[in-house]
C-alpha cells in the first residue's frame, strides 16, 4: 500500500488520481479539518465515468505530521510514501508555524519511515529550496544553497525539510526528491496557483516584470510515480516545463477565461508601494493581507530553470503551459462555485 501526505492540495490531489487510476492501493493522510470535496470534483473532472468510484477507493486516515502516533498508525503495511504536505505562506506572522509544519513535520515523517522500513520515500519539495542562482539566473539541481536575505522564509522552510530527507537517506531510507517550479492546475483558489487564475478572471489590472518556470500538476504527479517506481534513489530533479513571464501566464488565463488581460506593468516602485499599502489596509481592517513584501519583490525577479536531468532520466515531454492554463480554466468553468467570493475551503 502507498501513503500520501497533503492529498487535498494541488499536487497531492493530482497524485492521488494518478495512483488510484493506475490501480494502486492508496492511503491518504489528512487533518481532521481538511475538506476532500475538491479532490472528489477533480477525480470527476479527469474521469467523468469512474471518478467517483476511484475517489471512494482512497483510504483516508486522520492524522498530523506533528503527531507521531498518528504517523505510526498511518504507516501500517505501507511500502512507498509520497510527501506532498507543506504550508505555503509569505506572511511574517506565519513563519514559526510554517517552519514547524515543513521542517519538524518532515523530520517526524522520515523518522517514523525509518522505523517502519519504508522501501522508498518521494519528497515533493520546491525550486525555492534550491536557493538563489549566483549568475545568469539559471536554476538547476547542482546549485548549492547559500544564506541570503533574498531567500524567502518559505524557501528556508523547504530547504530545511529537504535537509531532513537527505539526513534520512544517510540513515538508510531510499529517497527521491522533486523540485517543481510554479505548479499550474485546478486547485483551491485560496492557496494555490489557481489564485492567480481567479485574480485574472476577476479583472486584475496589473502585471509584474518577473519570469519564472511553470509546470502542469499532472506532469508533476506522473513524474513522482515514475521516479518512485524506478531504481533511481537519492537524487533530486527540477520539474519545469517552460519559463514564462507573469504577463504571458496572465494573458493565457485571460484568454481561456474570457477576461481581459492585465494592461499595466507594476515595476519595482509600484510593487514596493503596493505591499506597504496592503499592510496598512490589513492593519485597519483586521483582514489578512493579500500581498506581502516577499511576494511583491519575488514577482519582479527573473529566474530560468533547466529540466535536462529529468528528461534524460525518464525520457519525458512536459505539457506546454498553455495546456495547463486551459485545463485550469475549463475545470473552473464546470465548477464555478470554487471561484465564488463567498466560498472558502477549510484547510
Amino acid at each position: 500500500m502507498i501513503l500520501v501526505t497533503g492529498g487535498t492540495g494541488l499536487v497531492g490531489s493530482h497524485l492521488l488520481f494518478e495512483l488510484v487510476s493506475g490501480g494502486r492501493k492508496v492511503r491518504a493522510l489528512k487533518r481532521e479539518i481538511s475538506n476532500t470535496d475538491l479532490v472528489k470534483r477533480l477525480f470527476q473532472w479527469y474521469s467523468p465515468e469512474d471518478g467517483e468510484k476511484l475517489f471512494e477507493s482512497i483510504e483516508w486516515a486522520e492524522g498530523d505530521l506533528n503527531d507521531i502516533f498518528s504517523l505510526k498508525d498511518a504507516m501500517q503495511d505501507i511500502r512507498h510514501i509520497y510527501h506532498c504536505a507543506a504550508m505555503v505562506s509569505f506572511m511574517p506572522e506565519d513563519r514559526q508555524m510554517m517552519m514547524k509544519a515543513n521542517v519538524e513535520g518532515t523530520a517526524n515523517l522520515v523518522n517514523v519511515a525509518l522505523d517502519s522500513n519504508i522501501e522508498k520515500f518521494c519528497h515533493c519539495s520546491s525550486v525555492a529550496a534550491l536557493g538563489m542562482p549566483q549568475k545568469d539566473n539559471i536554476i538547476h539541481e547542482s546549485l548549492v544553497w547559500k544564506t541570503s536575505k533574498k531567500n524567502s522564509w518559505y524557501a528556508i522552510s523547504k530547504y530545511g525539510s529537504e535537509r531532513e530527507v537527505w539526513r534520512a537517506s544517510e540513515e538508510g531510507l531510499p529517497v527521491v526528491i522533486v523540485n517543481p517550479s510554479v505548479v499550474i492546475g485546478p486547485g483551491d483558489p485560496a492557496r494555490s496557483s489557481a489564485q492567480l487564475y481567479q485574480s485574472v478572471k476577476n479583472g486584475m489590472k496589473f502585471y509584474t516584470s518577473g519570469v519564472t518556470g511553470f509546470v502542469d500538476a499532472r506532469d508533476v504527479a506522473s513524474v513522482m510515480v515514475s521516479l518512485t517506481e524506478s531504481d533511481i534513489i537519492n537524487q533530486r530533479f527540477v520539474l519545469s516545463s517552460e519559463d514564462l513571464s507573469y504577463q504571458e501566464l496572465f494573458s493565457l488565463f485571460a484568454y481561456y477565461s474570457g477576461a481581459k488581460p492585465p494592461r499595466y506593468r507594476a515595476g519595482r516602485f509600484l510593487s514596493e508601494l503596493a505591499w506597504r499599502l496592503e499592510r496598512m489596509r490589513s492593519f485597519i481592517t483586521g483582514q489578512k493581507p493579500l500581498l506581502s513584501k516577499e511576494t511583491a519583490r519575488n514577482a519582479n525577479i527573473k529566474r530560468y530553470f533547466k529540466n535536462t536531468k529529468i528528461k534524460e532520466a525518464l525520457d519525458i515531454d512536459f505539457r506546454p503551459v498553455r495546456e495547463a492554463a486551459e485545463n485550469t480554466s475549463l475545470f473552473f468553468r464546470k465548477y464555478p462555485v470554487y471561484l465564488s467570493p463567498d466560498f472558502r475551503m477549510p484547510s
